[in-house]
């Protein structure tokens, strides 16, 4: 038949768990634990009462360093701040190493002493457990097995309980074993967190690399931009020089051909005027060639005329 076993760890505290009831053996051995180790429970309510006089302290000097004004001061009060902050911070570390080691020596001491008891009294329940059976049975034994069953009580009863050899040694072995697999654990985790510092670092610094070789490309290519800004500038300096001669030169010659234009249309009307005047004069001239000719023929007829007569 199976014996029962308890877990090791079924003696920690679990707020789930507080209100159930007890075995008396439980009960009993915690009794033992407290009347062996009284230090231990003095000491970690020593350490409480440590840390939460730690803790009203960093509330007060948190608040004097918020309503104290930015200076000098309040600097090193600030650095001296964060030195006792990391110094509280590894006393609470080593604080709660302690007490979990005090809880896991504890627990393993408990379920050694539920270990043990069980196997004391589990014979005695199989025992009465198999009398109970025989008896509803009812079977009929020989002689011969009845004679066996004698003997085999007798060399139960003469059998002693082997005692644990090393008991605490063992305890002791089980506590170092999870604290070594513990500390393990912490310095693997104490090397990730340096590897993923270490990881950033390189990260950061090829970033930084790749940022200043960008910042280079980027730098020449303002400098090219900046030059042929410049000689775009030139360019256009040039051309704007080109277009003012271009439009100086285009009204120097319209102003050239308007003169030019003035000068010959003032000619033209003084020949017009002349060539006026000329037929103006050919006009008298030629009425009175017609007056004369008509007063001379009839002239020429009057004396005709006075011949006939």
């Amino acid at each position: 038949m199976d014996i029962a076993v308890p877990s090791r760890f079924a003696c920690l505290k679990i707020e789930d768990e507080d209100s159930r009831p007890r075995n008396d053996n439980v009960k009993k051995t915690q009794e033992v634990k407290r009347t062996k180790r009284p230090t231990s429970t003095k000491g970690a309510s020593q350490s409480a009462s440590s840390t939460s006089v730690n803790a009203s302290q960093r509330k007060t000097v948190a608040e004097k360093i918020k309503s104290a004004p930015s200076t000098k001061k309040q600097k090193k009060i600030q650095q001296s701040v964060d030195k006792n902050w990391e110094e509280w911070q590894k006393k609470d570390s080593k604080f709660v190493n302690d007490v979990f080691e005090e809880q896991m020596q504890s627990a393993i001491l408990q379920s050694k002493l539920e270990f043990e008891q069980q196997k004391k009294t589990g014979p005695a329940k199989q025992e009465v457990e198999q009398s109970q059976g025989k008896k509803k049975k009812g079977k009929t034994m020989s002689l011969d097995q009845f004679l066996d069953k004698n003997n085999i009580e007798s060399t139960k009863n003469n059998v002693k309980p082997k005692k644990p050899k090393d008991f605490f040694q063992e305890v002791y072995k089980g506590v170092s074993v999870i604290l070594t697999n513990e500390q393990v654990e912490q310095n693997r985790k104490d090397r990730q967190d340096v590897v993923d510092d270490v990881m950033s670092l390189a990260q950061c610094q090829e970033k930084l690399d790749n940022e200043r070789i960008k910042n280079v490309r980027l730098e020449k290519e303002l400098e090219e931009a900046k030059k042929e800004i410049a000689s775009v500038k030139k360019r256009n300096a040039t051309l704007c020089s080109m277009l003012s001669q271009g439009e100086m030169k285009d009204k120097a010659q319209v102003l050239l051909e308007l003169e030019r234009l003035t000068t010959v249309k003032e000619e033209l009307t003084e020949e017009v005027t002349n060539l006026h005047k000329l037929l103006e004069q050919e006009r008298s001239n030629k009425i009175s060639q017609t007056n004369q000719a008509e007063s001379h023929g009839k002239y020429s007829k009057d004396k005709s005329k006075k011949k006939k007569h």
